[in-house]
């Protein structure tokens, strides 16, 4: 193989060019190609085959040729060139179905052991030769997520960014995969508009607004038209709701933050009439119909005496703060006019008091690095400055523009390429700010216009890394983009520039540096986000006619559950096994409440230890897990074994074959899905998917789409019993009915018999190399930003070996992945 460097105006990506013109800038590109100079051709691959077929055609011929074609494989007529699109991942999974044991079928002429160890043996050489000579280096560009990260650390800012992009492709499970990334001239229009946005919020245009304290009460201003209807007012001043408070808003709506920035809130509060505490939610954002507020957190306000609850937030200019009371329960009749003799429980609040905007660098990182120690100077006519209707007008200037800009650009260019700089790097971008210049625009003007060409260049958009080994700036940021989903901070840039990253020890050191910063939150965000499918967590809406009791507070817990689950078992290094099963888990008091786990109690999530008649252990019985992998009215053994498969046992299930409808699920109680798939598997062409996927989608049966316990399936059919009032869990006016009995027994792949979830979870851990191997594959090609292929089995089968040996410890993992092969070449 060779690697030549080529210079070019025009980045071919999918069906789309990026041209100089688009960036207003005449650059150069530095792209990598790799030169395949080196391939196994198709007439070596054809003798491999050549020897391969008679035992194929022996005993395989038979299903898979002439018109009996199963499974729309027909092994007479695949092709042997293995450059073809499509034809290497047939052969891939022909070797791993005769390795596995599942062809030739049990009623079909057998490969004796020694027979079926040579095929797979000499099959497994030919598909590493050729799934490595098929290795392109693809230039993979930044998502929306990486790149509004990006500019957030490099220019400080908390502009939101990753909304004015369009959705980003995925492969592979990830949408970081460079195939999936691709761009087109409408998509790098809208990162000029980004750039722009982001430049513009990094300017310190005047002086820090001044931090002031103000205190919000209730009982004033348009809310006191509320006082003894829904609100009341008791003697100590506190205002109380009953309500959970859509209507009308717990919020001072005369309130607005005066400028953007951090903001300390103290909230000064107490459960009303309640002899447990009363859960009240924060929302912070914008105050309008059209724009939605954001929930921050929640908060347990006990009996008693005025509590004080102190927490930061971020509010930008025009922003409120409103409450929510999520689990009140007062009838809105017994309230109505009536709230000064009302006894039921509320909310008591005696005042908010918002401390801000806080005091942050002035200027800040952003402005520094855009001008350097250039400020921003008020140019209106000064002879207006001191009438009353004087607004001034901030513009960064220089006395020297030329000078500025050839001073300022190549510090710009080095912390958004990630890289050192040299004067030709920078040269088209400093061109381009002095034909600005020259054309009339202002300093501030012509350096903005240069500085979104640097932010819309290929060395920002895209990671840029040859094939072969990383050197040492790629793999810092290769690193940076796996843990933090942003570029590298100054100490790895340093530690790369001293040529010193390459060194395993030094390696190491780092990666435990950033898994211990805050920004190593977005590890566990983003992959686990993907991995197991959570941002998909509002894809579906549980039918409100069969789980009433399902909530906004419910879904928060869902989702913080797992993500605090992956973050505990990577701090402590506990086994990945844990995802398998555990005997703990994250919860708060509405998920244990969901869950049927007593002695929990408030908002606050915390570790809790588990059971055996809890039920629970692992993520399979996460709820988020559960609702993910359901629709909002049914629970699919398809779609969840499908689920289990490509996520934990990192199987691919195959495609449905044509004309073969599916199978739809009867809410009305009449039958059940497991009798319906009875009939479906009977079917020969359909029975050998089925047999690996319907098991762990059976064995889950026992949880419902919200993640609850289940005995029997819930229904709409009238004529079928009502449920006890304690299984309504919370809800009010339930009318759903008990459907038919569930059924969680099934019997795996190689014919061992489950009775539930628990017998499943004991099979998966008889054989424990097989999901490590499959999160070991999950976390290399999230790391690497590619797919892995048959050539890197040999090596992940190494990782999985290595942290067998260290009792399976995740953090571990993490780090044998940045030190492999796959992680460190391109």
């Amino acid at each position: 193989m060779a690697l030549r460097f080529v210079r070019t105006e025009t980045l071919r990506t999918k069906g789309a060019y990026i041209t100089g013109s688009d960036v207003r800038t005449s650059r150069f590109f530095v792209i990598a190609i790799l030169l395949l100079l080196q391939r196994a051709s198709p007439l070596a691959w054809a003798g491999e085959f050549d020897a391969l077929r008679p035992a194929l055609k022996a005993r395989c011929y038979d299903c898979h040729s002439g018109s009996t074609v199963e499974g729309g494989l027909n092994l007479e007529q695949l092709g042997d060139d293995l450059r073809q699109p499509g034809l290497l991942a047939k052969w891939v999974r022909l070797h791993d179905r005769v390795a596995a044991g599942e062809m030739p079928p049990p009623d079909a002429p057998q490969f004796s052991p020694a027979d079926k160890q040579a095929l797979v043996a000499r099959l497994s050489q030919v598909l590493i030769s050729a799934s490595a000579a098929q290795a392109t280096t693809v230039i993979r560009r930044l998502n929306r997520i990486e790149y509004e990260h990006t500019l957030h650390d490099l220019l400080g800012i908390r502009t939101e960014l990753r909304e004015l992009l369009p959705e980003d492709g995925k492969a592979h499970g990830f949408d970081n995969i460079g195939e999936a990334l691709d761009i087109s001239p409408v998509q790098l229009q809208r990162y000029m508009e980004a750039a722009g946005k982001a430049l513009d919020a990094a300017v310190s245009r005047d002086a820090p607004a001044e931090s002031k304290i103000e205190t919000l009460q209730f009982h004033t201003g348009r809310n006191e038209q509320y006082l003894g209807k829904s609100w009341t007012r008791r003697a100590d001043g506190a205002t109380v709701f009953f309500y959970d408070g859509n209507y009308p808003n717990i919020k001072v709506n005369e309130h607005r933050a005066a400028a953007d920035g951090r903001y300390k809130f103290r909230i000064v509060a107490a459960a009303h009439n309640s002899p447990k505490p009363i859960t009240f939610a924060v929302y912070l954002g914008p105050d309008s119909f059209n724009k939605s507020s954001t929930l921050h957190d929640y908060y347990d306000a006990r009996p008693g005496d005025l509590q004080t609850f102190e927490f930061e937030g971020r509010l930008n200019r025009g922003d409120n703060i409103r409450l929510m009371i999520p689990h009140i329960r007062n009838n809105y009749n017994d309230v109505n006019n009536k709230a000064d003799t009302f006894q039921g429980p509320g909310l008591a609040v005696m005042r908010i008091e918002i401390e801000g905007p806080l005091a942050e660098e002035f200027p800040g990182r952003g402005h520094k690095l855009r001008f350097g120690d250039l400020p921003a100077v008020d140019t209106g006519n000064p002879r207006h400055r001191n009438e009353r209707w004087y607004r001034p007008n901030y513009q960064v200037t220089s006395e020297q523009p030329q000078a500025d800009v050839a001073r300022i650009l190549p510090k710009f260019a080095e912390a958004a390429f990630r890289r050192p700089v040299t004067d030709a790097d920078v040269q088209p971008y400093r061109s381009l700010a002095e034909a600005e210049l020259s054309a009339g625009a202002t300093f501030e003007q012509a350096l903005r216009t240069a500085q979104i060409a640097v932010l819309c260049a290929p060395e920002f958009l895209y990671l840029i890394e040859p094939a072969g080994r990383l050197d040492d700036y790629a793999l810092a940021s290769r690193l940076s983009y796996f843990l933090w989903s942003s570029g590298p901070d100054a100490d790895l840039l340093a530690v790369a520039g001293r040529g010193e990253l390459q060194a395993p020890e030094v390696l190491e050191k780092q990666t435990e540096r950033m898994l211990a910063d805050p920004k190593a939150a977005r590890f566990t965000k983003n992959f686990v986000g993907q991995w197991l499918n959570l941002r998909e967590i509002d894809f579906t809406t549980p039918d409100k006619q069969l789980y009433p009791e399902f909530d906004e507070p419910l879904k928060f817990a869902m989702v913080r559950e797992t993500e605090m689950f992956f973050q505990t078992v990577l701090d402590k290094n506990l086994s990945l096994l844990n995802f398998i099963d555990s005997d703990w888990t994250i919860l708060n008091e509405r998920l244990a409440r969901h869950y049927g786990i007593a002695g929990v109690e408030g908002s606050a999530m915390r570790r809790v230890s588990l059971r055996p008649e809890d039920r629970r252990g692992g993520v399979l019985t996460h709820a988020a897990v559960l609702k993910v992998s359901a629709n909002g009215t049914t629970t699919s053994p398809v779609v969840r074994g499908a689920y289990v498969l490509q996520r934990i046992l990192g199987v691919e299930p195959p495609p449905p074959p044509p004309n073969v409808p599916g199978v739809e699920p009867d809410i009305r109680g009449a039958t059940t899905l497991r009798e319906q798939l009875a009939k479906h598997r009977s079917q020969d062409n359909c029975n050998s998917c089925h047999k690996q996927i319907d098991p762990p989608g059976f064995a889950l049966e026992s949880y419902d789409v919200t993640g609850a316990w289940r005995e029997n399936y819930r229904s709409l059919g009238d004529k079928l019993p009502r449920p006890p009032k304690e299984l309504w869990n919370g809800a009010q006016n339930v009318r759903w009915r008990i459907g038919p009995k569930v059924d969680p027994s099934g019997t795996t792949p190689d014919g061992e018999a489950f009775n539930d979830l628990t017998d499943y979870k004991s099979w998966l851990l008889a054989r424990k190399n097989v999901p490590a191997y499959a999160l070991a594959e999950k976390l290399a090609t999230y790391a690497s930003g590619r797919g892995t292929s048959f050539a890197d089995r040999v090596e992940l089968a190494q990782l999985t070996q290595t942290i067998a040996a260290k009792d399976y410890g995740f953090r571990d993992l993490v780090h044998a992945v940045v030190q492999s092969k796959i992680f460190r070449n391109k």
